[in-house]
């Protein structure tokens, strides 16, 4: 039996966050969704169990973009529990060529809000080496809003618009520079990640959130942190001086894992 979920009027449960995958749970007020399956079903599942969350409560998928990392149990998971995939047009072309896409999908037009039961959602572009990339803001029925922007190589205006004075918001950390740097990796792969269709690096990342948080955030996630190229020491060491410079003492955050869900749930 699955308990129910304590923050049902909106928040989110991050089940990983990384380069080897990316998944979230939306807890709606009508229902919970899937924000990217970057894991198997297998592992989508055992990760919710794990948060107490029983997978047939999921309504539908969020698609960001088409790498792996945040695509890989779509098809499967959705077919398995009959719920559509919701997807940007480009994306779903290339995912139904390489028979990725389950049964029911719903295509989506990056920079157009669209309505499900009990939310508003918002999918806006993002810079990044996808095809169609976005980021996502779910402003509910209650008006409480969360915002999600990962794998984005900079911190353009529009974006930081969207991000703005959400209750809860997830953002990329990808990366230290100095690590990137030094790391083994080829030239070539350093300069796509640090390219303004790469990924956030972590001073990019802080100086962002005096742009970011407004007085209504309650809770920052720091994700798809890099395993190799980051130190999450530096990061947590970084991220606590900007919020004190800043005055947010009462932000609440964290520095989402690769191998385990955060099992607290973020509520609004």
């Amino acid at each position: 039996m699955y308990a129910e979920q304590q923050c049902c009027y909106g928040g989110i449960t991050a089940l990983g966050s990384g380069s080897s995958g990316n998944a979230y749970v939306l807890h709606c007020p009508c229902g919970n969704y899937l924000l990217d399956a970057g894991f198997s079903r297998k592992e989508l599942c055992r990760r919710m169990d794990l948060c107490n969350i029983d997978p047939e409560s999921i309504r539908g998928v969020f698609i960001s973009h088409e790498h792996t990392d945040h695509v890989k149990g779509c098809r499967v998971f959705c077919d398995a529990y009959q719920i559509p995939a919701y997807v940007s047009g480009e994306t779903a072309d290339y995912l139904y060529r390489r028979k990725l896409l389950p049964e029911m999908v719903v295509e989506f037009i990056p920079n157009c809000r669209f309505m499900l039961p009990g939310m508003n959602v918002m999918p806006f572009q993002i810079p990044h080496d996808a095809l169609d990339p976005v980021g996502f803001t779910f402003t509910f029925d209650n008006d409480c809003r969360i915002a999600v922007a990962t794998d984005l190589g900079c911190m353009e205006k529009h974006i930081a618009q969207e991000l703005y004075n959400a209750d809860i918001l997830v953002l990329e950390a990808n990366y230290d520079l100095k690590m990137l740097l030094e790391s083994d990796r080829k030239n070539s792969l350093k300069h796509r990640i640090m390219g303004r269709s790469g990924h956030l690096d972590n001073r990019t990342t802080a100086e962002s959130l005096s742009r970011l948080l407004g007085p209504r955030t309650r809770s920052l996630l720091l994700a798809h942190i890099s395993s190799e190229c980051n130190d999450r020491g530096l990061l947590g060491g970084l991220i606590a001086g900007e919020l004190d410079a800043l005055a947010r003492q009462d932000i609440v955050w964290r520095l989402l894992e690769q191998d385990a869900p955060d099992v607290g749930c973020y509520a609004l």
